[in-house]
């Protein structure tokens, strides 16, 4: 074995150090800096199949790391021969191998990208663009995709890639980019700011990614995708495509495949998470939304579409925890047609509140100071909508309903929603409310509601006259009709008719005998005076006509075994407040005919007493005064 002496080790060390110096010394020279700017735009140009410009000479450092940069660097399609350039770079720095340079040879490990200002059509279309630009240039990546969209066109349905050659593409980072496009279909312009992140494709056979992070509408969102045959996808054809997108107001992740050619096609699985929903539409600003809110979704589905259309198929989603099954094709909104968003299928419930679904297509009146704001009609011209809902229980209000099948639709400026068949008040009910944008009328609203074998305590409750009545079953029916600005002026400025009619039962707390005396003797009295009576009746009939506001009684009449009482006048439906006329007429016993009359003799007129009186006050509070008694 040989061993160096101390003496020839210090030599050693004097002669390695002196031959390092003198590479370092040497390396400027060794290394052309007019051949790395042109081999680095050869590269990218490579890349892109774009035209590279530089207006910088190339930097050349050696430390930490062997890399050149080069400043203000513009790439542009070299067929588009208008409008701005593809993208504008402040500087692209690239990591050298030190060897290959003293070899006269230049290979790229990374390259860096800084602030590059990116401008596209839309991102689709600029991506198919750019593997129709690769196709179309000279060097090794041009060469692949050449030999890629021949394997699509000798077998479209399975290209047979193992004839294809595999070239390095390698590593590029962005930092600080800015990417500004088109919006598909609408044309809007929109901007992606502060993305930085890594592309990594190592060869042109495998794998290509992305994963980093960018500012969307003032979120940051996180972004990791892969395309599995991304060389296939460049080419025309499509490849296996996982996307994940986390953001604050959505998160989403995709799980299939993609075509960016032409047809523009992917299907596969699609999950999204969102807080609310609401949110998440204004932030990906898909369409209008009205100020109403809407609570936390989530969906899990097989998803197929196009750029302008979307099918979600096996759907399983949940609204404000409102579990649903379904199918939903969605048709997104193109200002070029005119063609608004449109949204078609039906959904499935198990439970669910019907506010929280229809307050996401319209303004509905929540009790707050926001039911004093004019109602937004924007959204009947920005959305054609035909949604069918089903619920085995549902919640309108504070109506508790069973077994529903509704319809929702939106269509040239006129909204309906209809709740067709439903069991509530423990009888049957349907009810539909129209809202209508017409240029001669302006805004105009119209509600329909049929009860049939209705339990009249609960009807009573609900239109505000407490639980003072027990009736048996019996039918309703209400229409208004008119314009309307604002939900707290919409019944002050209603047409329509009211109609009611409910089989024997009781009034709580109404002595009729007490009534009538009191009507007689006493000056006014309240009929909510406590007593543990109860008025038993036979039949309850109303009928109204509504302007204005106001009903107007046509017809109203309770009847039972003592007589009839019949009610005149009207009654305001936003103050609550009664002015009625009322007569109790109580049937007189007609005496026995007298003996020996003959049998077709003509029996007398029936004879009634009649008491009269005044009602006022208001509807939970009615007061009682005597006019004039018989």
């Amino acid at each position: 074995m040989f061993w160096l002496r101390p003496r020839n080790l210090l030599a050693t060390i004097l002669l390695l150090a002196f031959i390092a110096g003198g590479i370092l010394v040497a390396l400027p020279s060794l290394v052309s800096t007019d051949l790395i700017r042109e081999r680095l735009a050869q590269e990218i140009s490579n890349w892109t199949g774009y035209s590279v410009e530089a207006s910088q000479e190339p930097h050349i450092s050696f430390f930490p790391t062997f890399t050149a940069s080069m400043g203000n660097v513009t790439i542009r399609n070299p067929w588009a021969t208008e409008g701005q350039p593809f993208m504008q770079a402040e500087r692209i720095e690239v990591d050298l191998s030190l060897l290959s340079a003293l070899m006269g040879k230049t290979e790229f490990t990374e390259t860096k990208i800084i602030r590059p200002r990116f401008v596209l059509d839309e991102p689709i279309k600029s991506l198919a663009d750019i593997g129709e630009a690769l196709a179309r240039s000279d060097g090794r990546i041009g060469d692949v995709v050449r030999e890629a969209k021949a394997a699509i066109v000798a077998n479209p349905a399975k290209p047979d890639m193992s004839t294809v050659s595999s070239q390095p593409f390698g590593r590029v980072r962005l930092e600080d980019a800015m990417v500004t496009f088109k919006r598909p279909i609408n044309g809007a312009e929109e901007q992606i700011s502060s993305i930085s992140g890594v592309f990594d494709w190592p060869q042109t056979s495998g794998i290509a990614s992305f994963q980093g992070k960018a500012i969307w509408h003032g979120e940051e969102t996180e972004i990791d995708s892969s395309a599995s045959k991304a060389l296939l996808l460049l080419a025309g054809g499509s490849s296996p495509m996982q996307i994940n997108l986390s953001s604050t107001p959505l998160t989403l992740s995709f799980n299939g495949s993609a075509n960016i050619a032409k047809d523009r096609f992917f299907e596969g699985t699609l999950s999204l998470t969102s807080p609310s929903l609401r949110r998440t539409l204004e932030w990906s600003r898909m369409a209008e939304i009205p100020t109403a809110p809407i609570g936390s979704f989530t969906l899990d589905a097989s998803v197929t579409g196009s750029s302008s259309r979307v099918k979600l198929d096996n759907l399983t989603a949940t609204l404000n925890d409102n579990p649903a099954k379904g199918v939903i094709e969605i048709t997104l909104n193109n200002a070029a047609t005119g063609t608004p968003l449109g949204i078609n299928g039906t959904l499935a419930f198990e439970t669910l509140d019907l506010r929280s679904v229809f307050s996401g297509i319209m303004p509905l009146p929540d009790g707050s100071a926001n039911s004093d704001a004019e109602i937004n009609t924007a959204f009947l011209k920005q959305l054609n909508l035909d949604l069918r809902v089903s619920a085995q229980k549902a919640t309108a209000g504070n109506v508790s309903l069973t077994k529903v099948a509704a319809t929702a639709q939106v269509r040239n400026g006129r909204a309906i929603f209809d709740i067709g068949d439903a069991t509530a008040f423990d009888g049957s009910v349907a009810g539909s409310f129209q809202l209508a944008d017409e240029p001669e009328a302006g805004t105009t609203g119209e509600l329909r509601l049929n009860g049939t074998d209705v339990n009249s305590a609960s009807i009573a409750s609900l239109l505000g006259l407490g639980n003072r009545f027990e009736l048996g079953k019996g039918t309703v029916s209400l229409v208004l009709k008119g314009p309307i600005t604002r939900w707290s002026t919409a019944l002050s400025s209603a047409k329509g008719t009211l109609s009611m009619r409910f089989g024997n039962g009781q009034i709580r707390s109404l002595d009729l005998n007490r009534l009538l005396s009191k009507a007689k003797t006493d000056r006014f009295f309240s009929l909510n005076e406590k007593t543990d009576a109860w008025l038993s009746l036979d039949r309850l009939e109303l009928k109204a006509n509504i302007m204005d506001g106001v009903a107007a009684l046509e017809t109203a009449q309770i009847q039972n075994k003592l007589g009839t009482f019949t009610f005149a006048g009207i009654v305001t439906l936003v103050s609550k407040s009664l002015a009625l006329t009322g007569d109790f007429a109580a049937p007189i016993a007609t005496p026995a005919p007298a003996e020996g009359a003959p049998a077709d003799a003509p029996k007398p007129e029936p004879m009634f007493n009649h008491t009269r009186f005044f009602i006022g006050g208001s509807w939970d509070n009615p007061f009682i005064s005597p006019i004039i008694s018989q």
